[in-house]
């Protein structure tokens, strides 16, 4: 068995392995930031905000009770990672959702937790007490 040495390339079945793995990592890695973007509960209010109709910025901020400055930072990193899209009209920013699998994950998520907490479901308190920590 040949030793290999530094600087040459390994077999063309382990080069096939290795991409097929380095494919999936890239995959991986966006999609964890992907759901990066659901860890926090201001981005999600938000998505609830915009899921249904365009909005203006002061309504965003109205409707998720956070500052303007936290929901525009939030705002500008969703529309970063191609989530929202945002249009000016005056003055008047407007974002809604660009990406309309995001609302439909939220979506599915927020409604199988929201069912364990009202069926009582044994992870209801643990769910609770996260929640109460962020």
């Amino acid at each position: 068995m040949k030793k290999r040495t530094r600087g040459m390339r390994p077999p063309s079945h382990l080069r096939r392995g290795q991409a097929g793995t380095d494919e999936l990592d890239r995959v991986f890695d966006v999609v964890a930031r992907y759901f990066s973007l659901l860890s926090d509960r201001t981005r999600l209010k938000i998505l609830n905000a915009i899921c249904n109709a365009e909005q203006p910025v002061g309504a965003i901020v109205a409707m998720t009770g956070a500052s303007q400055t936290n929901v525009s930072r939030h705002l500008a990193l969703m529309h970063q990672a191609g989530v929202v899209i945002r249009r000016r009209d005056g003055t008047t920013i407007y974002y809604k959702v660009a990406d309309p699998e995001m609302v439909e994950i939220c979506r599915a998520v927020c409604v199988r937790i929201a069912g364990r907490i009202e069926a009582g479901a044994p992870l209801r308190r643990d769910l609770l007490e996260f929640a109460a920590q962020h």
